[in-house]
């Protein structure tokens, strides 16, 4: 059995490789208009043409699967998650970083199923706006640049990636994060890692690791929403919990006492909600002054 993480495709998807670089060379030549002329067919610029494209007509239904439900909705927004298993199995023959110029080659398949994810969650988001056309660009340190007036924030986890864009003057104000729950053994790891004493403080008898991992995932949405105004990494015990209200699904934090950003930033809501697994949140901070 092969490497899922080897970048070698296999002989029987050589003909999709094909396809796949000949549509990267391609974008050497794409038109004003945001299209792809190839072999007399015109194709619109993008990820997700390009992956129909690719798959059509081997695997048309499959991309239909690819596509799943995020359980938080963005006022004046768009969202968009999809699966990395189904992503993997319908690439079973193909490079992911053949697909886009920005994914390094030397990642792991895994590290490059989930950029190009990524990449395809923001599309699709952009799209939801509607936006069309909107392809995400990078700066030099690869982080995603949105086209002007949106923004919006990316995230995966080891099933899931997701997107969310939404109408804003400032190119910051979103962030989503998704975090498998932690196990009970891995408990005092994150709280060590995250935990102020006001966050543990919060964290109930009977199920900790829950909380424990929600509060780890609000603070990496609430950086994410923030990440402009901060311009450095910020430590997750510059942060803590002001607020938690299970019955409406929101977490509120704070800066901590002895942070920089204490007076600075003002306490901020952060959406939540649980499934069997996984913690998922969203910071909606537009409007934080």
């Amino acid at each position: 059995m092969k490497d899922k993480d080897s970048a070698v495709a296999g002989k029987d998807g050589g003909e999709q490789l094909a396809v796949a670089g000949t549509l990267l060379l391609c974008a050497e030549f794409a038109s004003p208009k945001g299209y792809h002329i190839m072999s007399g067919a015109v194709l619109p610029t993008g990820l997700l043409p390009t992956l129909q494209h690719v798959l059509f007509p081997q695997d048309s239904a499959g991309v239909a699967t690819l596509w799943q439900q995020w359980p938080l909705q963005i006022a004046d927004g768009s969202v968009a998650a999809l699966s990395l298993p189904v992503l993997d199995a319908l690439l079973e023959h193909i490079v992911p970083a053949s697909l886009h110029p920005a994914i390094p080659a030397r990642f792991v398949r895994s590290r490059q199923l989930s950029f190009l994810a990524g990449c395809l969650c923001a599309e699709r988001a952009l799209a939801g706006l509607p936006l069309i056309s909107a392809v995400l660009d990078r700066d030099i340190s690869g982080r995603p640049v949105w086209p002007t007036g949106v923004t919006g924030s990316i995230t995966h986890s080891q099933s899931l990636a997701a997107a969310v864009a939404a109408w804003s003057p400032r190119p910051e104000g979103l962030g989503v994060d998704c975090e498998p729950l932690v196990a009970r053994q891995q408990l005092a790891d994150i709280v060590s890692t995250c935990c102020t004493a006001a966050d543990r403080a919060c964290l109930p008898d009977k199920t900790p690791n829950m909380v424990a991992t929600l509060i780890f995932s609000a603070k990496e949405a609430g950086y994410k929403a923030l990440s402009h105004r901060f311009g450095r990494i910020v430590d997750f015990t510059e942060f803590e919990v002001c607020q938690l209200d299970q019955s409406t699904g929101q977490l509120w934090l704070a800066p901590a006492p002895d942070s920089e950003w204490h007076q600075h930033i003002l306490p901020f809501a952060v959406q939540f909600t649980f499934d069997a697994d996984n913690v998922y949140t969203l910071a909606d901070l537009r409007g934080l002054p």
